[in-house]
């Protein structure tokens, strides 16, 4: 433990409003070694413990009197003194919003109660091993989760059924009502689809064992939760209702309390896996990502090595020839530059997606940004017999990152290279306007209808099974970061053109 081992013992803070729980989480942290351990029953005597005590780890419930535990963490993160903490929190509830707002205030580990103290060991390690994650601020509007309201489905073929357990749930979820099984499936095969049903078994018509048999038969309406309400003597039913694919059942006449907390066990089942649903997809876009990287890694820098080796080894070859030494030096010195470019964009990529990176902007000519990409695509462009024109004046300056620049206009020309189809022909033009410099890319082939409208979009990519397809997408994102726009226009007779406008630099005085 890198936060423990520079301390004899460590004092650990936990709040806690239960004492029960307080008192167990303070048994558990004894796994840790020498320990001291404070407790707090609230957020506010917690900060004020901070204050004057030398904390090596907070653990804190969300749900705390007086300050919440999310507060507390900001306030633990703004401050200097205890910004660098591990913050361990706990919570009984997963929802995806609350999670990622933890994760934007700087929480260490996030851990869902009820939790073995093994578990709460391993996170507490963990978060005593790695990097405090610092604090980023409030989710920004375009940013924060929209978490969508459970949508609940009454079904019953007595309206005044439907009445009172609508009026039980009302408050808490968005309530849907349906007096007949046909009209209920017709409910659940359109959008926004109910997250669970409570379902009659007795109805006229379709009954609810047929409701809930093609809801289940249904690919696109089986993950849909039922739940059905039987009455007492409906034993048999409500077996086969199970068996069916029901999770539970409500006795009539419905008791409220029991409604409201049946309901509400199930709904927290259906945030659960709306949440994982989500982390899965994430961790498929970032295995893709993942993937691209390591394929611009494998471009944008064996490339270079290779060409340092071979440059080395005729350098050691003809040291003493010193026109061809100087030249091999050359290129040697020209490699290294264009291998920290690459490893400075990689680097910067990922800070600019964890919205972490500092810009460092300089005026600097575009032209050389250009030439030096069109040198390391002049394979690509002898391959492909394309005709490259370019027009961009030796006196144009950008006011922005050059190595941010090259990974930028490396995506977006070896695109329009690749996209090219009918005229071998690409053109790429400068000129300022207005405080900015435009970087015009032309081609003279549209983009796909299917693509146009997602053509920024993150793995969106058109005849190019074997790429993951975060080009125009990191071009984006590098002009943007560079407080830039990009756009392009596209059709059938002009082609496509992708422009880049970028801040106007200033020549040195």
């Amino acid at each position: 433990m890198d936060n423990g081992s520079a301390v004899t013992t460590m004092t650990i803070l936990v709040v806690e409003p239960h004492e029960t729980i307080r008192s167990m989480v303070a048994n558990i942290v004894t796994g840790l070694g020498r320990v001291n351990v404070l407790q707090s029953p609230n957020g506010a005597d917690a900060l004020d413990k901070l204050q004057y005590q030398d904390i090596h780890l907070i653990i804190a419930d969300w749900m705390l009197p007086k300050l919440a535990g999310i507060d507390l963490l900001k306030e633990v993160r703004k401050n200097p003194r205890t910004a660098a903490i591990p913050f361990v929190m706990t919570a009984t509830s997963i929802q995806q919003s609350q999670v990622l707002q933890a994760i934007k205030c700087g929480v260490s580990e996030y851990v869902v109660k009820p939790f073995s103290s093994k578990i709460m060991l391993e996170r507490l390690r963990r978060a005593l091993n790695k990097p405090v994650r610092p604090y980023h601020g409030e989710l920004a509007e375009e940013e924060a989760v929209v978490v969508q309201p459970i949508q609940v489905l009454v079904v019953d073929d007595v309206a005044d059924n439907i009445k009172i357990i609508g009026d039980v749930l009302r408050k808490e979820y968005k309530v849907k009502a349906a007096l007949s099984g046909a009209k209920a499936l017709q409910i659940c095969a359109a959008e926004p689809q109910p997250d669970l049903v409570l379902l009659d078994i007795m109805m006229p018509g379709m009954d609810g064992l047929e409701v809930c048999r093609r809801l289940k038969d249904d690919p696109h309406t089986q993950h849909i939760t039922v739940i059905f309400l039987t009455a007492l003597e409906q034993t048999e039913h409500v077996v086969r209702g199970l068996e069916l694919g029901a999770v539970d059942y409500i006795t009539k006449p419905a008791n409220p309390s029991v409604v409201k907390s049946r309901v509400r066990a199930h709904c927290r089942n259906i945030e659960s896996n709306r949440l994982m649903r989500a982390q899965i997809d994430a961790m498929i876009d970032n295995a893709r990502l993942r993937d691209e990287f390591d394929s611009l890694t494998q471009t944008n820098l064996a490339k270079p090595v290779s060409d340092i080796r071979s440059s080395t080894a005729l350098l050691a070859r003809h040291i003493k020839e010193p026109e061809r030494a100087r030249r091999y030096l050359s290129f040697i010195q020209h490699s290294c530059l264009r291998l920290q470019h690459a490893m400075d964009s990689m680097s910067a990529m990922a800070k600019i997606e964890a919205n972490e990176y500092q810009l460092n902007p300089v005026s600097h000519p575009i032209h050389k940004i250009i030439e030096a990409v069109l040198e390391d695509l002049a394979p690509l462009v002898e391959a492909s017999k394309i005709q490259l024109r370019t027009v961009v004046s030796k006196d144009l300056l950008f006011f922005g990152e050059p190595a941010l620049c090259y990974t930028l206009f490396h995506n977006l020309i070896s695109n329009a290279l690749e996209a090219v189809k009918s005229k071998p022909l690409v053109t790429i033009s400068a000129q300022p306007a207005e405080q900015q410099l435009t970087v015009i890319i032309q081609n003279p082939d549209p983009v796909p209808d299917g693509v146009r409208t997602r053509f920024f979009e993150k793995f969106v990519t058109f005849g190019k099974p074997d790429r993951a397809g975060v080009g125009t997408y990191t071009a984006k994102l590098l002009t943007e970061a560079q407080q830039g726009q990009i756009d392009f226009n596209t059709d059938e007779q002009r082609g496509t053109e992708v422009t880049v406008s970028l801040p106007l630099g200033e020549k040195a005085s």
